[in-house]
Formats: structure tokens, C-alpha cells, sequence
């Protein structure tokens, strides 16, 4: 199962944060062409999103508010792994996982808010989302 924990560059003032959350080079194993990039909101504790797959394409994630219960699993060898994206870690971090790795985000906090690279851009005409539930 491929997924990797990433530390981004956090800047912190008087003014707030800066999250360096890609640059140039740490792209420098993703496909070439942009994809698409998606702001997901958690309005309340316990709401989950994705329960999904994909059979192409890489992602990247990071928690920009509140904090996260994360659950992977690979879908061919049924290897699992969960852990906690939280904002208010001294530094930043950025999940990204491969193809056939299910992911399921759910909220622990009274919001939370997740912003999502993908590789490729969403065809609603050949979607590539595939159910897995990871959380119910």
C-alpha cells in the first residue's frame, strides 16, 4: 500500500499560518498534467467522507482546521492503517496515497476542514469512485 506522511514548510506570526502545502518540486513524482483540487468540509463531529477508491491517479490531503480520524486500506491486500491530521500540529502534515489505496476522513473535532490534490480531474461521465467503507 502506498501512502506517505509529508512535513510541509509552516510559517506562524502574529497574522496566522502559511502553509506551504506544494511547491514545484515536491511534485516531481505525480503526473505532469494538473488534476484538480478540492476544499471538503466536516460541519459537524462524527461526519465522515470518502469511503472510496481509485483505480488511477495519486492524491494528496492535508487538515487545514480542526483534526481528523484517517483509515487506509489497501484494497487488494487488505493492509489497514489509521491515524490523526490535525491542524494544530507544530508542523504540517500532508498525506498522500496511490491508486487502490481506500480512504475514509471522519471529523473528531466541532469542524474541520480538508484540502484535497488530485492527479486527475473528475469525468462524471468515467468516474473513478469506487465504494469502500472504511468508516460508517
Amino acid at each position: 500500500m502506498f501512502y506517505r506522511i509529508e512535513k510541509c514548510h509552516k510559517f506562524v506570526d502574529h497574522r496566522g499560518q502559511l502553509v506551504e502545502f506544494f511547491r514545484r518540486s515536491d511534485m516531481n513524482d505525480f503526473p505532469s498534467e494538473f488534476g484538480q483540487i478540492y476544499v471538503v468540509t466536516f460541519d459537524s463531529p462524527g461526519k465522515v467522507r470518502g469511503n472510496h477508491f481509485h483505480t488511477s491517479g495519486v492524491e494528496a490531503f492535508g487538515c487545514v482546521h480542526g483534526k481528523l480520524e484517517v483509515a487506509l486500506e489497501d484494497v487488494h491486500t487488505k493492509e489497514r492503517v489509521e491515524f490523526t491530521l490535525s491542524a494544530d500540529n507544530e508542523t504540517f502534515e500532508r498525506l498522500r496515497i496511490g491508486s487502490y489505496v481506500a480512504h475514509a476522513f471522519r471529523n473528531i473535532t466541532p469542524t474541520a476542514i480538508l484540502v484535497d490534490y488530485c492527479s486527475e480531474q473528475f469525468n462524471p461521465e468515467k468516474p473513478d469512485r469506487n465504494p469502500y467503507i472504511l468508516f460508517e
